[in-house]
């Protein structure tokens, strides 16, 4: 159904599929960026202009997504679908996150899609500010979507085994972006550390009798 979708609409139809996957319509986002590249080989449509389209498509449902939480976010990540996933203890972890590093937090996200709905609602029931969700997004889909498109493309032969070892990529990634966000907590602990006044010894006071002139009154 995807591939005859995608084969009809071309470019339309991968902008609206991804914008509908963003907002929790369950289309499967890697397959259709697979599913781009495997078209581009063959001809249907333009590789350029593919990647394009995914590209603009993923932003788009992810900012969808974000705006709806900053309006109904609460409201959402307690509906039941998501409360089974997302409980409360990971809730306040990640909104401990948001508070220290939420630019690199929304960066892992992006690479866990089992976590990327709630993650991205709770950024805008947080406070996070548009323009920093927009520029890690932006960022963390830079380096995966020309990467799924062009394995799709390289190994349309292949397609069925890239379907199954696309995930082991997006986790590869996933790892890199939560290793880069411990690193950054790591540092920012110590520069904290470093930057706090030292503990300093009160003032000597001189008493007469200890061969130190007494103060004069």
């Amino acid at each position: 159904m995807l591939l005859r979708l995608l084969t009809h609409f071309t470019y339309v139809a991968l902008y609206g599929v991804l914008v509908s996957a963003g907002v929790g319509v369950p289309f499967p986002e890697e397959l259709t960026q697979l599913t781009a590249g495997y078209l581009a080989r063959e001809g249907v449509v333009a590789f350029w202009p593919a990647l394009v389209a995914a590209y603009a498509g993923i932003l788009t449902g992810d900012y969808l997504l974000f705006r709806l939480g900053r309006k109904h976010g609460r409201r959402m990540l307690e509906s039941p679908r998501i409360a089974r996933v997302f409980t409360a203890k990971r809730r306040a972890w990640l909104e401990c996150h948001f508070e220290r590093h939420d630019f690199l937090t929304i960066m892992a996200a992006r690479h866990a899609s089992g976590f990327r709905l709630p993650t991205f609602a709770l950024a805008g029931a947080s406070g996070v500010r548009s323009r920093t969700f927009l520029l890690a997004d932006g960022l963390s889909a830079l380096l995966s979507v020309p990467l799924v498109v062009g394995l799709g493309y390289l190994f349309a032969a292949q397609i069925e085994v890239v379907k199954k070892r696309v995930h082991e990529v997006e986790l590869g990634v996933a790892v890199l972006a939560v290793l880069a966000l411990a690193v950054w907590g790591v540092l920012q602990l110590r520069k904290g550390r470093a930057d706090s006044p030292r503990f300093l010894p009160p003032p000597r006071v001189n008493r007469p009798g200890t061969g130190a002139p007494a103060p004069r009154r």
